[in-house]
C-alpha cells in the first residue's frame, strides 16, 4: 500500500520532464487555450502549410527548431512548449495537454491550408489526439507506444497499473479515427519504448493508413541524428504536401 501510495502521488514526476527555454535567438508566439497561455516556438509563420510539432517529455523544442527549420524547407514549423516547459503556463497532465493541442491546432488552421501533425516520444499521444479529432494533411509519428499504461504495467507488473495510474496515454483507443496518411518512424534499439508497444498501436490504424519503418542502429534518442530518419521525413512530408 506505501508503494501504490507513492506512486500514485509521484507518478507525474515520472512522466513529464519540464524544460525551460534554452534558445532565445528563435521566434515564439504565444496562444491563449482558455485554460493557459502556451508558447510556441516557429520558423517560417508566413508559409501557407505548417507542421505543428509535439515533442518528447524532456525535450526543448527551441533547441530542435533550428535543426527542423534547416532539413524542412518551405514551410511553417510551429513545435509546442508544453504547459510548465519553456514559460508557458500551468502544470503538465494528459487532459491538459490534449486540451492545449486541439486549442493550438484549431488557432493555426485559420492561418495555414494544409497542417501536418508531428509528434516525438509522448508527443506522439497528442499528435494522435489531434489527427483523431480534425483531418490534418498528415501524421508523422517518432518513437509512438500504444498507451504509457501498458509501458507502466510492464516496468512494474507488481502494481495495479490501471487504478493508479492518472495519465494513461491510450494513444491506440484513438488510432482507428484517423484518416489521414501516416508515417511512423521507430529505433531498431528503443530503449524506451519496445518494440511491441509500438507494433501494436500500428496493427490498430485503418487499413493502408498506416507505415511503419525501422531506422537501424538508432535508441530512443538517437534517432533523429540518422540521415534515414531525415530523408524519410523529408520524403513523407513533401509526399503529403503534394498531393491533392
Amino acid at each position: 500500500m506505501g508503494i501504490c501510495a507513492f506512486f500514485f502521488f509521484s507518478q507525474r514526476s515520472f512522466i513529464y520532464f519540464p524544460r525551460q527555454q534554452q534558445n532565445n535567438t528563435v521566434d515564439q508566439i504565444q496562444v491563449n487555450t482558455d485554460q493557459s497561455v502556451v508558447r510556441l516556438s516557429v520558423s517560417n509563420p508566413k508559409s501557407t502549410r505548417a507542421i505543428l510539432y509535439f515533442g518528447g517529455n524532456a525535450e526543448d523544442v527551441s533547441l530542435s527548431l533550428p535543426e527542423y527549420a534547416r532539413m524542412i524547407s518551405g514551410v511553417a514549423i510551429y513545435m509546442v512548449h508544453y504547459r510548465g516547459y519553456g514559460g508557458s503556463t500551468g502544470s503538465p497532465s494528459e487532459a491538459s495537454l490534449r486540451h492545449d493541442a486541439l486549442a493550438i491546432y484549431w488557432h493555426l488552421k485559420d492561418k495555414h491550408s494544409d497542417i501536418l501533425v508531428m509528434g516525438r516520444s509522448l508527443g506522439t499521444s497528442l499528435a494522435i489526439g489531434v489527427a483523431a479529432q480534425f483531418e490534418p494533411k498528415g501524421l508523422l509519428l517518432i518513437t509512438p507506444f500504444d498507451s504509457i499504461q501498458a509501458i507502466a504495467q510492464r516496468v512494474a507488473p507488481f502494481l495495479p497499473i490501471r487504478l493508479l495510474l492518472s495519465d494513461p496515454y491510450r494513444s491506440i483507443d484513438l488510432v482507428s479515427d484517423i484518416q489521414c496518411p501516416t508515417l511512423v518512424l521507430a529505433a531498431s534499439d528503443d530503449e524506451i519504448i519496445p518494440k511491441e508497444n509500438t507494433l501494436r498501436l500500428v496493427k490498430k490504424f485503418p487499413p493502408e493508413i498506416a507505415t511503419l519503418q525501422v531506422i537501424p542502429e538508432t535508441d530512443h534518442n538517437s534517432i533523429s541524428s540518422s540521415t534515414l530518419y531525415w530523408s524519410s521525413t523529408c520524403r513523407f512530408i513533401e509526399n503529403v504536401f503534394v498531393t491533392p
